[in-house]
């Protein structure tokens, strides 16, 4: 029998399917905060801003127009990742870990028309994260005059993450979130999948869709129960 449902069939599918569409959910939500929980650490970041200038001016471009540019700041960028940098980071700080790795949790940005240049550093100690961030702060302004004859380089704000730093990932709550909407999802799809191939039929109303033909009558379910 083919179905074809209108939107009050909707409702009636998800309220007869509701407690096991909220199962699903509330299982889904425990199996993304166990998951956030046992598998994700806590991550922190800290943050130190650099600006970058130049005391010259390049010829026929001005000293903003040549160090705020795209393709000069994309060079800062690959400058403060390079190996150079890094290996000098590392040996500094006596990091048991490879430029590779450290390359993967460091973050350089900037924005449109700025000479400033941000630098994160993401880390599963508060500390550790400060520490390397101002370490590679202190290499590039060392390194960068030698790489690009750049000699105005100044550190306008230190990494420091405080007493209390708070973790930036992972996020709990978002994580349940996301877990009980998958769960909705899926607890939908079993309540509708479950619908559309049930061939019996349990309704008058079904009735009449199948055979075209009014109902005259029904017989009640009685639950007889024999005396001792």
């Amino acid at each position: 029998m083919k179905k074809t449902l209108n939107l009050e069939d909707y409702f009636r599918i998800i309220e007869r399917y509701l407690t096991m569409i909220i199962a699903i959910m509330l299982f889904f939500g425990s199996l993304a905060a166990f998951s956030t929980a046992l598998f994700m650490p806590p991550q922190y970041e800290a943050h130190t801003e650099i600006l970058v200038s130049q005391s010259q001016e390049t010829e026929g471009v001005s000293e903003q127009d040549s160090n705020s540019s795209p393709p000069m700041i994309n060079t800062y960028r690959e400058v403060i990742k390079s190996q150079a940098v890094l290996d000098e980071v590392v040996k500094n700080l006596n990091l048991e870990r490879s430029t590779v790795v450290l390359a993967n949790q460091i973050t350089v940005d900037n924005q449109d028309q700025s000479q400033v240049v941000t630098v994160t550093v993401t880390d599963l100690h508060p500390k550790n994260a400060e520490t390397i961030t101002n370490e590679i702060a202190g290499v590039f302004r060392e390194s960068v005059h030698e790489v690009m004859n750049v000699d105005n380089v100044s550190i306008l704000t230190a990494a420091n993450v405080g007493d209390e730093p708070s973790p930036v990932s992972p996020r709990p709550l978002f994580n349940i979130t996301i877990g009980m909407l998958l769960g909705g999802l899926l607890g939908l799809g079993i309540a509708f999948f479950r619908t559309f191939f049930d061939k019996r039929i349990t309704t008058d109303k079904e009735v009449e869709e199948v055979l075209d033909l009014p109902v005259l009558g029904t017989i009640a379910n009685f639950d007889i129960q024999k005396g001792d």
